[in-house]
């Protein structure tokens, strides 16, 4: 007669074997985790990934408006000059500003703009996007209006 733990860990590896038998015979694919969800779950059992979207390249100048800091949505930017803009108009905190690419968070800061009131309500910054792709503007600070316009040469009615 087999004692209880020693059941326990029977009953656990025949478990395991009925598992790996169904992920060898396509069953249940392998990148569940368990046989339960693969069957709850009313998926195909082929691989697919999640494509990422599409973010076309900004083609005219285009401006991100707003009060507080936070992240804009993503837009798309060519190999090349940017130039960033920025009008603000907050009273005593400063407003700080750039762009960062959407696959690398952990980046630089491109073309950071900072803009010191009461003595500056504008800055701008410029910069050379070595490599195409998703940018977002990430306004650090602000506690004002503020308007950000982006462009690249050979937008229509761009920088250039």
């Amino acid at each position: 007669m087999l004692r209880t733990p020693t059941a326990l860990l029977a009953l656990a590896l025949l478990a395991l074997g009925v598992v790996i038998i169904l992920m060898v015979t396509g069953a249940v694919p392998a990148e569940r985790s368990s046989a339960l969800g693969a069957w709850i779950a009313a998926e195909p059992t082929e691989a697919t990934s999640v494509p990422m979207p599409t973010v076309t390249p900004i083609d005219r100048p285009t401006t991100f408006d707003g009060l507080r800091p936070g992240v804009t949505d993503a837009f798309g930017l060519r190999e090349g000059l940017v130039v960033v803009n920025a009008l603000y108009d907050g009273m005593a905190e400063p407003f700080t500003a750039s762009l960062q690419p959407v696959d690398h968070p952990q980046a630089d800061p491109i073309a950071p703009i900072t803009i010191i009131p009461p003595l500056n309500r504008e800055g701008g910054a410029s910069a050379q996007i070595a490599r195409a792709g998703s940018y977002v503007l990430n306004v650090e600070l602000a506690e004002g209006e503020w308007a950000v316009t982006i462009s690249q040469p050979g937008d229509e009615g761009g920088a250039g």
